[in-house]
This record gives C-alpha cells, structure tokens and sequence, in this order.
C-alpha cells in the first residue's frame, strides 16, 4: 500500500512539474480590418473598422459611412485616433459626391472627430470639410462590396466655428452592403 501512496505521490509531482511552464506576456493586439486605409497629416494610416447605415431607412442608397482608424505617432504612449463619418443622401447608383464651395455644391456631409490623450491641450479636435471628394462605386442590389475614396479639406472647429488652416484627410476603404 505504501508503495501505491509513493508511486501516486510521484505521479502527482511529476505532472505538477511538467505542466507548469512560463508563457510570453500578453500583448494586446488592435483589431485591424484589412478593409482599406487614410492619410492624415502625411503618414498613412490602417483601418480599424467600417460601417454603415442607412441615413434614411426609406431610401435604400442612402448611406452614412464610419470608419476609425489609429493614428499614434512614435513615442506617443496614449490612445490617438479619427473617427469619421461621411453622409450622402442618394447613391443613385454610385459616382463622384463633392463639397465645393465655389461652385455652390454641398452634395454629402462629413465630420472627423480626433481623439489624443496624449495632447495636454486639446484632446478632443473636431473638423468639417471645406472641401471634398468621394466617389462611391455601389455595390449590388442584392448586397456585396461597396468601395469608397475620399479626399477631404478640413477646417478645425472651435467655438463651433470652422477656423481657417487645412487639413488634408484621404484614402480609400471598403464595406459589406446588405439588401
């Protein structure tokens, strides 16, 4: 009997050895999409994520597209990214939508939001467009791959009120439609 004790006893210390082992850190790793990218103050930039809605569910080719997209620089320890909308009322079958004040064209609406903890002063910076393009290549009715580009000029808010100095935003990224 103390024989089947010791050899259990052994067993047991055995396995208890062998399955403990030291494992790497964890590391978190953002989610990125691989579904398009940016360029934002002259660095380009992956996407996190894509979407959309329906800005009006009874208009089935309405779309307000999101998209996110981190933007941390070297030596930047905190979160800093862009969060951008971008609404047109009526795809009517895809093409080129655009803000133009010359021209008196305001065919779509887009905000960026910039969120960067590690800015003392501002961490929150919003813009609007001044100027912009995008062209949509629609998908299917009966649903698939939307593909949009975008160039957009934006102005800073402050006070609610764009405040001259331009931005340049662009890229290009994709979303699953469907109907």
């Amino acid at each position: 009997m103390k024989k089947l004790i010791a050899f259990f006893a052994f067993c047991a210390a055995v396995a208890a050895v062998t399955s403990c082992k030291k494992t790497p850190d964890y590391v978190a790793d953002p989610y990125k999409c691989k579904c398009g990218n940016l360029t934002w103050q002259d660095a380009s930039y992956d996407l996190l994520g894509t979407s959309y809605i329906l800005s009006d569910s009874l208009q089935l080719d309405s779309r307000r597209y999101y998209f996110t997209a981190n933007v941390a620089i070297e030596g930047e320890t905190q979160t800093h990214g862009l969060s951008v909308w971008i609404q047109i009322d009526s795809l009517l079958g895809g093409g080129l939508f655009r803000i133009n004040p010359q021209l008196e064209l305001n065919e779509l609406i887009a905000h960026v939001d910039e969120f960067n903890l590690n800015d003392p002063i501002d961490t929150l910076r919003r813009y609007v467009p001044v100027n912009a393009a995008v062209s949509v290549a629609q998908a299917p009715a009966s649903g698939g791959i939307e593909t949009v580009n975008f160039q957009l000029t934006l102005n800073q808010v402050i006070n609610g009120i764009p405040v001259s100095g331009n931005v340049n935003c662009s890229g290009s990224f994709n979303v699953y439609v469907n109907q």
